[in-house]
Order: C-alpha cells, then structure tokens, then sequence
C-alpha cells in the first residue's frame, strides 16, 4: 500500500488597528466585462483589468497557489471551488462551498452569492482578478461593508517564496453607522475529502501556537484552523451549505467530536466590535502540506508517489504557518511591486497588462515539481528536481508534452530560470539512444516515465526551442552548450534525416511513408509540408549558432547545407504565388492549395530567436497579405484565424480533413504567434489587434475567465476544447515582438522582464528562505 502523505493546513487570523488604511480596494462604476484602468488599493499607479460579478460569473475563479503548490480556485460567486490542495489532480475536486459568514449583531449574511435559509447572501460581488491577488467588493444590506483581498506568494525571480503552500485572506471591514456593532467572522474548510485518504477516523484536538484553534488528522493527512494573536471563540465541524448552522455563529459552532468518522472539516468563529465609523482587516492564512502526490493524480491511485519540492523547504506545519504570519506584508509588497511595473507600463494596451499578468495562474493550475528521489532516476541533481507541467489536467492530462512546453514555457523561462533548467536537463536525460526526444514524462501526473508516444515530426525542433530559450536567456553561456551540446546534435541529426530518400529535401518533409503527425495532428499530411519546413529550418539556424559556439566546423558545414538545400526546396515546391501551400508529395501527386493558417509558425520563431526569418522576404510580404484577407479576415473570422481555410477566406467545404481542428477552428496560441509574425514583420496594428482578438475570446468574450482553453471557433468564439492550457502561455511572447527584438530582448536592462525581476526583488526585504541541497 502506498504511503500517504502527511499534510497539514493552517488558517490563521490576525487583526490590523483602525488606521490600516481607508482606501478602497475598488473604485465604485467600474463596467464589467470591460478591460479597464482604475485606481486600487495598495498600487502606486493605475492597474488595468477586466471585472467579472457574480451575476456575469467567470467559469472558473483564479486559483489561489504558487509554483507546484496545488490550487484552490476562489469563484466569482465568492465560493471555493476546484481544489488540488490535497493532491486530487483527477479528477478534481469542486468543492462549490461558501467558507467565510459575517454576524452583525446576530444577523448573518454570507460572504457569498449563494442562497441558503436561514442567513443572507451578498446580492453581488464585484470581483476584480489579478494572479496572485483577488479583490472582492460585497454588495449586501448589511450595516458593515465588506471588502476582501485574497492572494498567494507568487514572486518572479524568487523561487523559493513562490513555493509556499499557502493563501491569506484579508477580509476589510467598515462599520459605515453611527452605532457600535457587535460582530462574528466564521471561516469553514472542508479539509480533505473522501478519496483523498483512508477513512480510519479523523482525530480533532485543541491547538495553541504560533495560531490558536483546532487540529484534525485523517490517516496521514492532517489541517489545522486558528488565529494569529487572537483566540478562537468557538471552534466546531464544518459548516458546508448548512444554513441554519451558519446563521449561529455568533453563538455557537457544529459539536465536534474526536475520533469523528466522515467529517473532516473545520469551522471556527471570532468575535470583535467595530465602534461607529470604524475600519478593521482581519487577515486569515490558510497554509496546507500535503507533499507526496500519486502519479494516477488522486492519492488513493495504484502509482507511485512523488514528493512535492515544497516539502525540501518547508518540514512541517509550523513552518509553513509561521512563513506567512510572519512574512505576509512583505510577501505582499513584492507582489504589487512587480505587477506594477507592467501596469505602469505606457507601450503596453490595457489588455495585454492584464492578460500578462492573469496567464501566470495557469503555473499553479499544471505545475508540479518533484524532488530528486526515486522513482526519478539518478541523473537529476538534488538542487533541480524534475519540474513539469499538466497538458491539460482536465482535458488531455500527461505531464510535459513537449510541443506544449514548445508554445508556454516563455515565462518559465524568463521568471524562474532555475524551473527552466530544471525542466531542460530532464528532457535531455529522457531522449531515446537515436537521439529522438521522449513525447511526455509521463501520464497523467507520472514525471518518471518518459514515452516515445506519436507525435514526433517536429520534436527535436521542440527540444531546440526550449534549450535556445534557455541558452540567451543566461546570455549564451558556454557552460551551458557544452553540457546540452552531444543531446542537441542527437536530436538534430534525428529530426533532420527522418525521410532520407528525399536528400536534403527531407528537412522540410514528413517523415518516410509520411508517419507521425506534426503539432496539428489528427490530419494527414504527404510528402514535402510547409509547418514542417518553417519549423525545421528555424531549427537548423539554431544548430548552426550552436555549432560555431563550439567551432564544430564539421557539423556546421553539413547544418548549412540542409538549411540552403531544404530552404531552395521550399521556395520551389510549396510557393504557389501567393502564400505556402500545404503539403507537396511530387512523386505520388498528393498536393494540397489549402491554406494553414499557421503556415508561418517558423518563420515568428526564427525571429524570436534573433535570426532573419526563415522565407523570402517578398514571399513572406505576400503570404501575410493573402492571410489578411482570408483565415486571418476579422470580417469574416472576428475571433482569430483558422487553422486551416480556403484562400478566398472561406471554408474548407470539401476535399480535406481538418480532424478535430474543424473547418471553423481557430489555435489561440499558434494564433498569437501569427500576431506577433505580423508584428516583426511592421504591420504592428493589426499583428496586436490579432493577439487582442485572440485573448478577448479565451478571457471575456464567453466569460473564461481563469480557464483557458486552446481550440475556439473562429467564427462565434465558443470553446471547442480544452481546460487550462499552459499552452497560452505563449502570450508571454508578445512584449519581444512589440519592441522588435528577440526573445532576449525584454531581458535586457531596462527592459520589461528586467525591471519586473529588479522591482520584484527590491521591496519587502522579505528572507529568502530555505534552500534545497
């Protein structure tokens, strides 16, 4: 039987004195569903962002949880929902449950939208979302306002700090009359649910320490519900949607009683008094550890257990309670400090700062990391463990598939360059004997296991791509070649001679009998392919860089001559005059006119990896002006470009299958990438009102709020596929290409990244905490 992990969690509570401040989280009139520049507490400058309500609900809340740490989603309605905390990866849990309850003179109103007899409900919430940080406005009948600004210590550049398990709730109250009130904030949390461990009875206990309340065990789970320097006035089981319970709190809570069997959950109650015109903020801290999680994705699965780097930093309980009491207003500081850098950044449209900002929760929606012990091999080194990331977890969950990482691990890369490296070096350890790249670590939350799978077409360029990231991220570091250097000439030489009876045509082709798929699977392409030829010859500009680091005249000379060979090729089998075709198999007569939308993937990435581009230049010209008024045609596709369409801006009727991409599809990260093509090529205007379009559909348009998906329709928007793509995170992409410089670019002094890293590490002094040795 596989052992399960102790895990502990924590809610603290502490007081601020009246003069805490009397700004308002968020102004008053602001629209909703709009992207706005307001004002808001705690910033120095205007912030940008898109304000949902619990009438016109996001479809999932922003989570609440840093790098690898699990997540809990905090709803727009005001309730929790997903919850991954505890290691239920898959299927995840929803909770669906208010957990904070306000008595005001023994009336009590839910800090929810959800109706339940016996108490009330805020009538509206305005919820304004801004990974980490969510503020909450309630709109209720209640003589006390409310106000809550809900966050987790998420910090670029300081990996340590962004890998604490843990969320504060900072709950702001204003007693708006002229008489004295008295007052109860109730706070529940369910704990673990069933599934998550054995049911062998659950053990509550009194708990004073650094919080004073409760403690429950389950198995080897255990969490713990307290007040930092206040004690609790009652303490008791859960309160779920039980609302004759939550109407009590100010008098008393549901018994508990130790050993308890099929109750897990916690509840407990402070009371206070808020004088006339008196302001206070009751900060609560929610801390959890649960460090081993099971590669089947729930714990009670028949795989094997992997253990949470978090738990190389934090060794219990205390700890982890302890970081954030402690450290909260500094942790914080760092947090506004960084996002303001991109607010406060005049090149950047509205949109952008608040989607730059809102992608990063897709990092605690899919990462995990684990530490460097068995089942992961040998190879990993301690200080690295194995970082990945989840496809999709509730889509397509298999962790790091590699043309995933391909599209999303820019900011990895440019925030937490140790995850990079991390993630890099167990790709290299995972590459087969002939040098073709593993598929996936493993699935579905396997990261020990690494598969060939299907899909190999464009791999080794994957492979490419994300050591290059890497590579002029830290400035060219020879180091850092000479260690990656016999893996990339494997994976070159693979990917390249996969059809040898084409000669050097064959960097540009699929492979022999033309198997495997490319990143557009499900359809079939023959013989010599466009995507194909962009990507690789992008591929081979990268090797030859490589190879004159390392003065390998040899592999250089025969890198050139694919390059020139597979580029004159191109130009002579797939140019049709006015853009690219599809595929061309010369030999067999398979030739298809079908417009991809995409067919300049290679083409933005050897841009952004600071070549020339990969076509000729007039040919590129055109092709952009024939995509313009066909899959590209806002007219015709107002929420992004097809996948794959006619060039007279149709549909494919006939004579093509599209699979699962539909004749209407639209691939919102391949899309982005077609902006930023337009971008690096002048045409900036309509390249970013493309990457607007694109970010309105996933964001605003059908209300995604914090679950993105990869596959829309082009036409009206809905989602076809997908749930928390860390693909998207190609948007990260985008402030490169708006100051037409490479990938390194925003890297440079005085650049955006620079400067979020400088401004994230100046404020707040807070410690560094524990590293992993």
């Amino acid at each position: 039987m596989i052992e399960l992990a102790f895990a502990v969690l924590v809610l603290g509570l502490a007081v601020t004195a009246a003069n805490c401040g009397t700004d308002r989280l968020l102004p008053e009139k602001l629209p909703i569903l709009e992207w706005a520049e307001f004002e808001a507490a705690g910033y120095p400058g205007k912030v940008s962002g898109l304000i949902f309500d619990a009438k016109q609900p996001a479809e999932n809340g922003m989570p609440l949880g840093g790098i690898e740490t699990g997540c809990l989603d905090l709803e727009t309605t005001g309730e929790l929902g997903y919850c991954t905390i505890f290691n239920s990866f898959l299927p995840r849990h929803s909770l669906n449950l208010p957990f904070l309850g306000l008595a005001v003179d023994k009336k009590v109103w839910l800090l929810s939208a959800k109706s339940l007899p016996g108490v009330k409900c805020a009538r509206n919430i305005r919820y304004w979302g801004h990974y980490p940080i969510a503020d909450l406005e309630y709109e209720m009948d209640c003589p006390v306002k409310v106000e809550m600004r809900a966050w987790s210590p998420f910090i670029p550049g300081d990996v340590v700090n962004s890998n604490i398990p843990g969320a504060v709730f900072e709950v702001r109250l204003h007693n708006d009359t002229g008489k004295t009130r008295k007052c109860t904030l109730a706070m529940s949390f369910p704990g673990n649910l069933q599934g998550e461990v054995t049911q062998e009875g659950i053990f509550k206990e009194a708990y004073h320490g650094p919080v004073d309340g409760m403690t429950a065990r389950m198995g080897n789970i255990s969490f713990l519900i307290g007040a930092i320097g206040e004690k609790a006035a009652r303490i008791g089981r859960e309160l779920r949607n039980n609302g004759v319970a939550w109407s009590a709190i100010s008098d008393v809570l549901p018994e508990w009683v130790s050993p308890d069997h099929g109750n897990a959950g916690v509840s407990a109650a402070y009371d206070f008094t808020l004088k006339p015109r008196e302001r206070k903020t009751l900060r609560l801290v929610l801390a959890w550890y649960a460090p081993t999680w099971n590669s089947q994705g729930y714990s009670m699965g028949s795989g094997r257990s992997f253990e949470h780097m978090y738990a190389a930093r934090f060794g219990s309980l205390n700890d982890v309670a302890d970081r954030l009491a402690s450290e909260h207003e500094s942790l914080l500081s760092r947090i506004i400090a960084w996002q303001s850098v991109i607010y406060g950044d005049k090149t950047l449209p509205a949109w952008l700062k608040d989607t730059l900002i809102n992608s990063l929760h897709l990092i605690p929606e899919t990462a995990v990391w684990a530490r460097a012990k068995p089942p992961v091999g040998e190879w990993c080194k301690v200080e690295d463990g194995v970082f990945a990331m989840n496809e999709s977890p509730r889509g397509c969950p298999q962790m790091e598939c590699i043309p995933c990482t391909f599209y999303g691990n820019i900011p990895i890369v440019y925030l937490f360059p140790e995850l990079a490296l991390s993630n890099a070096r167990a790709h290299k350890a995972y590459q087969l004997p002939n040098g073709r790249p593993a598929w996936v670590f493993g699935m579905p939350y396997e990261v020990a296991a690494p598969s060939e799978g299907y899909q190999f077409v464009l791999n080794g360029s994957c492979y490419a791509d994300i050591f290059n990231k890497l590579w002029l991220a830290k400035g060219r570091d020879i180091g850092l070649l000479k260690e990656f250097y016999p893996s990339l000439k494997k994976a070159t030489d693979y990917t390249m001679t996969l059809r040898p009876e084409y000669g050097d045509r064959q960097v540009i082709s699929m492979p022999t009998g033309n198997q495997g798929d490319t990143w557009h699977e499900s359809t079939q392409f023959y013989g010599m392919v466009t995507q194909v030829a962009g990507v690789h010859l992008a591929h081979l500009q990268m090797a030859c860089e490589w190879a004159k680091a390392m003065d390998d005249k040899e592999w250089l000379d025969r890198l050139q001559g694919l390059l020139k060979g597979g580029s004159d090729a191109a130009e002579e089998f797939l140019w049709t005059g006015s853009y690219y075709r599809l595929y061309n198999e010369p030999e067999t007569g398979h030739k298809s006119d079908v417009m991809m939308g995409y067919q300049l993937d290679g083409e933005w990435m050897s841009l952004f990896h600071g070549h020339k581009g990969v076509f000729k230049r007039d040919r590129v010209t055109k092709t952009l002006d024939t995509l313009k008024t066909a899959t590209a045609n806002p007219q015709k596709w107002p929420h992004g470009p097809l996948v794959f369409g006619a060039a007279d801006g149709g549909m494919i009727r006939e004579g093509f299958d599209c699979g699962y991409w539909t004749n209407e599809g639209m691939h919102a990260p391949a899309g982005l990438m077609l902006g930023m093509t337009y971008i690096y090529h002048g045409r900036k205007e309509f390249g970013l009102e493309l990457c607007r379009r694109i970010m309105s559909t996933i964001v605003r348009d059908h209300q995604g709020g914090w679950d993105w998906g990869i596959l829309y329709m082009s036409d009206t928007g809905i989602r076809a596929y997908g749930n928390d793509y860390y693909q998207d995170l190609m948007l990260w992409s985008l402030p490169a290409a708006l100051e037409d410089r490479p990938l390194d670019g925003p890297l440079a002094a005085g650049g955006l990244v620079d400067r979020i890293l400088k401004a994230a590490a100046k404020r707040g002094c807070a410690a560094k905490g524990k590293e992993v040795h």
